[in-house]
């Protein structure tokens, strides 16, 4: 490994992730390198997680992008981790409700339920939906050392959710001498972060210990948006002789911040302003959210690296407790919604609320919960390889996943009334007490895979199959009954071909080499599509999705530069949609099941980076793609309890375009760092600055394919085209022998845009019918950062 990715202090990276084939070692070097550093022949507990976790981007045959430890330290003030990856061509990362840690990401096309998350090396997503709430990782970005982002497939043969691609996160380990750095920063809002970091080195018989802990407080653009989280890392790691390594991580992040989850109009903004949120009032004084989220999510892993000559293992295993909750309003049937109930400036009329319903006979019509859920996350994962010859390999790994589900709600706030009642129970129930259905899932999930790969000095081959098998079960908590138990099976089959037609060398020599990838898989839906009712039945007539995919690309790299130009191609069929119907306890429940849904998402990307003076780099990207839904669909209504079709109908979406990520993007980033030493002298340290463009176009708002049933209706409305320009200047320097301070500030939105970042299609597919979030204003933040 490359010194110059082991750097303490800040060194002046670039908005944009490094691609072309360069990797996240060559990216580094655009900057001085700490006193602090190590020398080339330290092998490093980082270096090795680093080989056990990430593919080699000038041997593997797929669009890889190593996001370095230099770019994540560019968003240090950033309220979202994901907004890391904007930059790489078809990934499309936002702040989703401006809330402070909800955010959303889309990889060509494709949402989060399609993508891979990992964490050095496990999946981390939840195994009902695939979704990933990246609020319950606050702290996640102080913690990781570094990102691999890769589009399509991926690297990962136990991962079979990857259609749009994979993202996989390694987080901090030993460096090998102590070193340790505090950093601060505040914005124009509020929201001040601060965060403590020590590595004591490699210590005696291997011995190494990374801690970090972090906090947010404050809040963001949105209107009572107050956000507080403490954050945790601890890694303990081991080095057992020249080829074993045991690494012990511990994350966690307790959080409580206020969530805006009620998409507005253009006519609203206009009004209110883009930071207008209609989730709270005045309640007794004091401002009062119906959005409060709260959650910890301990993590532990213990993995164990076995790097041979010809024999090499990674074995993990895993554990997340998950509990939490959050504020909830709930109403009768046929009362009016407590959003609906606004004062003259847009807000949440609690008065109006707490005199409705304590003019009710019948008990408060309106209320306010606290829905509790969380989960328990188990799991163990096996692989290993083994060099057969000197250019030929097998691998192969096994996984097991457990994942149990629970939910309850509990009473918060009656909010003027003397009683609710309970249609599940038929009984009064006051605050503090439990109402409604408390249901959970189980899901066991296992997978398996075989390998082989050929790999001479200009050619790399690989191809490989894998099997999946899940077991589902839903539980009642209250009565203890458990549904039958739902099984699916599935497989896939992947390959790919890199060749260098010219073969340079990671120093930066020309090299020019084409690539070719591709996969079948016959995917199991999630969880919640087998047990998608109120009750204790199975769906009907699941089928596994089929996903076909692959890419053709040209990566090519000189002296100071480099590109990289790919197209790709992905169908996705049989993919099955359930819409629940909230039904009364007393009412017979039904449910839609949705399938037949086909979908082709094919685009080009194109990436380039190069140094143009000593001092200063420039990047650029472009990629258009077409997302199109390319079949109607069926849809179904059944009774859950006896299976009985009460009726079916069309769906129509065949052409429709994708929505919720945009189809054209195109960015250019400058990254220049300019030494001072010079002129004014050995300890003067270096200016640096950062600006970075991107624009967004062709994109759709989101729509539910179950609302399509005009045959005649036309596509979703096309959002405006927006572009987004970010700054940040800086300084770097040696105040004393062995301390570095870095001082910075940043700009998003340089010139405020005002812009609409995501949303969901109404019915007159119009700007006044859509309903969605518009992006941040220009936003100011300062910081320092302290490495010792």
């Amino acid at each position: 490994m490359k010194k110059s990715v082991l750097s303490l202090g800040i060194i002046m990276s670039t908005h944009l992730a490094y691609a072309g084939g360069v990797s996240g070692k060559d990216a580094g070097k655009s900057g001085s390198v700490s006193p602090t550093e190590l020398s080339d022949t330290t092998i490093t507990l980082q270096e090795v997680s680093i080989r056990g976790n990430f593919c080699n981007e000038r041997e593997t045959p797929l669009n890889l992008t190593t996001i370095t430890p230099q770019d994540i330290r560019l968003h240090f003030t950033s309220p979202n981790y994901v907004e890391m990856l904007n930059g790489v061509p078809g990934v499309y990362a936002t702040a989703s409700t401006g809330s402070y840690g909800d955010a959303s990401l889309n990889m060509r096309g494709f949402k989060q339920d399609n993508i891979s998350i990992m964490l050095n090396g496990i999946p981390i997503q939840g195994l009902t939906s695939g979704s990933m709430y990246w609020s319950n990782w606050m702290g996640l970005a102080e913690a990781t050392y570094s990102v691999q982002v890769q589009k399509g497939m991926g690297g990962s043969m136990l991962a079979d959710c990857a259609m749009g691609g994979m993202v996989n996160i390694i987080t901090k380990t030993g460096n090998g001498l102590p070193n340790g750095s505090f950093a601060l920063s505040v914005t124009d809002e509020g929201l001040t972060k601060g965060v403590l970091n020590y590595s004591t080195g490699t210590l005696r018989h291997g011995w190494n210990v990374d801690a970090m802990v972090s906090y947010t407080r404050g809040h963001g653009f949105v209107e009572c948006s107050d956000v507080s989280t403490f954050s945790y890392m601890l890694s303990v790691s081991k080095l057992l002789g020249a080829h074993n390594t045991l690494v012990f991580t511990a994350l966690g992040s307790p959080e409580t911040h206020d969530q805006r989850n009620t998409e507005l109009s253009a006519a609203e903004v206009e009004k209110y302003g883009r930071g207008y949120s209609k989730n709270w009032g005045w309640l007794n004084g004091e401002k009062y959210s119906i959005g409060r989220n709260h959650y910890f999510k301990p993590y532990f892993t213990l993995q164990h690296i076995l790097d041979g000559e010809r024999f090499s293992m990674k074995n993990s295993v895993y554990v997340a407790i998950a509990d939490g909750g959050g504020r909830s309003t709930y109403g009768q049937k046929g009362s009016v919604p407590i959003i609906s109930h606004q004062t003259p400036d847009g807000h949440i009329d609690f008065d109006a609320v707490q005199a409705e319903n304590r003019a009710s006979e019948n008990g408060s019509q309106n209320i306010m919960l606290d829905y509790l859920s969380g989960h328990t996350q188990a799991g163990a994962i096996a692989s290993a390889e083994y060099l057969i010859t000197k250019e030929m390999k097998v691998l192969g790994g096994v996984q097991y996943q457990y994942y149990d589900t629970w939910s309850k709600m509990k009473v918060l706030d009656l909010l003027g009334g003397n009683h609710w009642y309970d249609t599940t129970s038929k009984q009064n129930v006051g605050v503090g007490d439990y109402t409604g259905a408390r249901y959970g899932r189980t899901t066991h999930h296992a997978s398996g895979y075989i390998q082989g790969q050929y790999a001479t000095e200009r050619l790399t081959a690989n191809i490989g199959a894998s099997l999946f098998s899940g077991t589902y079960s839903r539980h009642n908590d209250i009565t203890g009954e458990r549904s039958r138990w739902a099984h699916g099976f599935g497989g896939g089959v992947r390959g790919g071909v890199l060749y260098h037609i010219l073969k340079g060398n990671a120093g930066g020599n020309r090299d020019l080499s084409v690539y070719l990838n591709g996969g079948y898989n016959s995917r199991l839906p999630y969880a919640g599509v087998y047990l998608a009712s109120s009750d204790l039945s199975i769906t009907n007539d699941i089928v596994n999705e089929k996903n076909l995919l692959g890419e053709l690309g040209v990566r090519a790299s000189w002296q100071g530069g480099g590109a990289e130009l790919s197209g790709y191609i992905a169908s996705w069929r049989d993919k099955t949609l359930t819409v629940n119907i909230t039904k009364r306890a007393d009412e017979a429940a039904e449910k839609y099941n949705i399938t037949g849904m086909n979908a082709l998402h094919r685009g080009i990307e194109l990436a380039v980076h190069q140094r143009l003076l000593p001092w200063l780099r420039a990047k650029a990207f472009f990629s258009t793609a077409s997302w199109r839904w390319k079949s109607d669909g069926k849809g179904v209504t059944y009774d859950s309890f006896s299976g009985e079709t009460l009726k079916e109908y069309k769906i129509y979406c065949n052409n429709l375009h994708v929505g919720d990520a945009p189809q054209t993007q195109a960015g250019l980033t400058l990254d220049g760092r300019i030494p001072l030493s010079a002129a004014l002298g050995s300890k003067a340290g270096a200016l640096y600055f950062n600006a970075g463009w991107q624009l967004n176009a062709r994109m759709y708002a989101d729509f539910e394919p179950s609302s399509r049933t005009d045959e005649d209706a036309p596509d979703a409305y096309r959002l405006p085209s927006y572009s987004l320009v970010d700054a940040t200047v800086g300084w770097e320097g040696s105040i004393s022998d062995g301390l570095r301070l870095n001082l910075f500030a940043c700009c998003r939105n340089l010139f405020d845009a005002h812009y609409i970042e995501r949303g969901i299609d109404g019915m007159a597919h119009d700007l006044e019918s859509f309903r969605g979030y518009w992006g941040a204003p220009r936003q100011f933040s300062f910081g320092m950062r302290l490495a010792f």
